[in-house]
């Protein structure tokens, strides 16, 4: 090789080098301001049923919101606030998520548990719930199994039958979810570098994506930026694999509060068969059908608010 090439490749290898410094740096700053924010606006619940992390937000009726997949306490209070104004989110992180931990028992029914504690421990009677996506499944459990503490149900792109006809294997899911995410560094490059093939691996279409407003744009990078740190959300996210993907069927027909079912018939995650077998078996079920939008909704919020908030007015005036 010439001494002119060896120089090239050596400015080359060099500059590679400084870029890649200076990206684990500023990845180093990201990760540390996500594990500020997460610690300042968080809250532990030492509840009957053990601790609860969860947060809060804004004042009026009070909705439990439940995240979906990957998810914490922080997703799900910045979905909530795009929904309706005039309540008091009440957001838990979920079992093996942002520090809440998993119990042995950690089906849908404990869950639900669970969520009646923390309203319990903070000394409220009666609430809504909105299960996101994963979230679905114990929100479903909440309802049936207090209904008298329910004022109201809302499903958003939620699951509510199992995806596989066998149970998973626990060991499989498990190596998988690890090697997908490896590192909050790698989570994060993938943020920075190629975000937009992100979202189709979210139930996405890209057609939806190539048409959203500065606006959409700016509320889906603080959503994804909010998954991190991944580390944190793994144990959760490794239990939610196996659990929805074998959930028993549930008796929605003895669901007797008010039910919302918000899908988009695009969704590329949770099927829209799921969102029918809700209206199909629970009595009285209204559905928001979108024509698009995906998993996540995108494009979508203006049409799913001016829905979504006269329902959960219409459910709190009930309790």
């Amino acid at each position: 090789m010439s001494k002119r090439k060896q120089l090239a490749l050596g400015a080359v290898s060099g500059t590679a080098a400084i870029l890649g410094w200076q990206s684990y740096r500023q990845y180093q700053r990201d990760r540390q301001a996500a594990l500020v924010r997460i610690a300042a606006h968080s809250r532990t619940a030492e509840t009957r049923l053990g601790s609860i992390v969860y947060g809060k937000r804004g004042e009026g009726p009070p909705v439990l919101v439940i995240h979906g997949a990957g998810g914490g306490f922080d997703q799900a209070l910045h979905v909530a606030e795009g929904l309706a104004e005039g309540f008091e989110w009440i957001a838990p992180s979920r079992f093996g998520y942002l520090g809440t931990p998993l119990p042995e028992d950690g089906s849908p029914a404990a869950q639900a548990n669970a969520h009646a504690a923390l309203l319990d421990f903070l000394g409220i009677e009666r609430a809504a719930v909105i299960g996101m996506s994963a979230g679905g499944p114990s929100a479903l459990q909440f309802a049936l199994r207090y209904p008298e503490r329910c004022t109201g149900l809302v499903m958003m792109a939620g699951v509510s039958q199992g995806m596989l006809a066998v149970s998973p294997n626990l060991e499989v899911i498990e190596k998988l979810v690890n090697w997908l995410y490896a590192s909050d560094y790698l989570t994060w490059l993938g943020l920075q570098l190629a975000i937009h093939r992100l979202v189709p691996s979210l139930g996405v279409p890209l057609s939806v994506t190539r048409s959203l407003s500065a606006a959409d744009k700016a509320w889906l990078r603080t959503l994804l930026e909010y998954a991190l740190p991944i580390r944190e959300r793994t144990v959760g996210l490794i239990h939610d694999y196996v659990t929805v993907l074998s959930l028993e069927v549930l008796p929605l027909a003895q669901i007797r509060v008010p039910t919302l079912i918000v899908h988009a018939r695009d969704d590329g995650l949770v099927s829209l068969k799921h969102a029918q077998f809700c209206v199909e078996n629970i009595p009285q079920a209204q559905m928001l059908e979108l024509p698009r939008g995906g998993h996540l909704f995108l494009g979508q919020r203006a049409p799913i608010r001016a829905v979504v908030e006269p329902f959960l007015r219409a459910a709190s005036h009930q309790s």
